[in-house]
Formats: C-alpha cells, structure tokens, sequence
C-alpha cells in the first residue's frame, strides 16, 4: 500500500508540475501575442486605411483556480485554450483595402520584342499636318496584333 501511495503522490507532483509548466508555456505565448500586437498596431497609419477598431481585450491577468489538490480543472484549461484561438482568430480578420491591377491577365503577360522601336509620328502639330497625323495614327491603331509577344506588326 505505501508503494502505490508513492507513486500516486510522485504522478500527482509530475501532473502538477506538467500543468505549471503547461501555464508558463500558454502565459509567454500570450505575452508574445500582445508584443506582436502592439507592434502590428503601432506600424499600422491609419491615414491609408479606413478607421477600424484593433482593440483587444486580453486578460492576462486571469486568476487561475487551483483546487486544493495542486490541479487545475480540464474545463478551465479548455475555457482559457479556446478563449486564445478566438481572440487570435478575431485578430487575423480584418478587411484591408487593396490595389486591383487595371490589365487582364492576357495583358499583363504581353511582353515587347528586344528590337521594338515606337512609332515615329510626325513633329510638327500644324493645321494643314493634322489629318496626316490622324491617318498615320489610324494606321498604326489598325495595325496593332497581339500575335506571339510583339505588340505591333
């Protein structure tokens, strides 16, 4: 009988001391949660993005019940394990605004040849040049394929 009640006391103090190590595990993973946090938010301008709140509540300082015993009850764990995976979820959520590229995909996978050389239009921009401007422009915009990488023919 005193062998049996040996071990019992020497797993209880081995399921304590996991339980107490198991804590300071969670509570400098929260620790490095709010740095992080603090950091995202200090880098954050609000002058690019809407308004938003990034406020967390983060109660660090939780007082965790012990039973008379030296053990913590499975619901409190669970209930301080899931209050971590949804604060750390709600963090995550956010909308942020985002640039949308103008171009197609087929468009920006055009490429221009090495030997490309633009049009030449002509200088001059006089009344009487006009219409061969518009008709030389005519031309190219009529000439213009997208045929293997060239852009115009």
């Amino acid at each position: 009988m005193m062998v049996q009640t040996t071990s019992l006391e020497e797993q209880i103090a081995s399921l304590t001391a996991v339980v107490g190590n198991l804590l300071k595990h969670v509570q400098t993973r929260d620790d490095q949660l709010n740095k992080l946090h603090n950091k995202f938010q200090s880098s954050l301008s609000l002058n690019e993005f809407e308004e938003q709140d990034f406020s967390i509540e983060c109660n660090t300082s939780k007082e965790i019940h012990v039973s008379t015993d030296g053990f913590v009850s499975i619901e409190h764990v669970k209930n301080t394990v899931n209050e971590a995976i949804a604060n750390a979820y709600e963090t995550r959520v956010q909308v942020f605004k985002s640039y949308v590229k103008p171009y197609t995909k087929r468009i920006e996978q055009l490429r221009m040849s090495e030997n490309y050389r633009p049009p030449k239009l002509p200088q001059a921009m006089v009344m009487g040049v006009l219409d061969n401007i518009l008709l030389t422009s005519l031309k190219i915009c009529n000439n213009v394929g997208t045929d293997g990488d060239l852009l115009i023919k």
